[in-house]
């Protein structure tokens, strides 16, 4: 083991040492610094939240898209349920009860106006033919709904999954979250 001995050499003999700095430190110095980094972290924390939460509302609505997903995809195979239309009743029925409880005793056209109430102006009505034949095929077996009917009450649902929501409540002054 050997001890450090100061450099023999006469060259280096009246150098010194180099001190090495203070490090720097990240967190603010002074009190208007503090201040900016406080509001920043409540307002990133805030939208943080925000997002969370309407995430977590709209859970509802990448449920119901799934289940419609994958309703859409039997339609084109060739063992096509004919509970179909049930199964889309279903999943609508489903999505409204949790928009407004109130709502779970309606069918045939009070369940189609409903739909309608939740509707942005651009989306197509539910309460026309298509939705007439569709709540006649629910309750008479004679009263079939072709793939054509089919694969557009399916684009018509789930273009209502995406879109609706935001009129009825401001005609509701807010009360439910969507």
């Amino acid at each position: 083991m050997s001890i450090h001995a100061p450099p023999s050499n006469y060259m280096l003999r009246n150098m010194s040492e180099v001190t090495i700095p203070d490090h720097v430190s990240w967190f603010p110095q002074t009190i208007g610094w503090k201040i900016v980094a406080a509001i920043l972290i409540v307002v990133a924390l805030y939208y943080v939240i925000q997002s969370i939460r309407l995430w977590w509302n709209n859970r509802y609505r990448r449920e119901a898209m799934a289940l419609m997903s994958v309703m859409q995809a039997s339609i084109n195979s060739a063992s096509m349920p004919l509970s179909l239309p049930l199964d889309v009743f279903e999943v609508m029925k489903a999505v409204l009860i949790y928009l407004n409880p109130q709502k779970n005793n309606t069918f045939g056209d009070q369940f189609l106006n409903d739909l309608d109430e939740y509707r942005s102006p651009q989306t197509t009505l539910f309460n026309d033919d298509l939705g007439q034949k569709w709540m006649r095929s629910l309750v008479q077996k004679q009263c079939l709904l072709s793939k054509q009917e089919l694969s557009a009450l399916m684009t018509l649902c789930q273009q209502w999954l995406v879109e609706h929501g935001e009129l009825h409540l401001k005609k509701n002054g807010g009360q439910n979250v969507v």
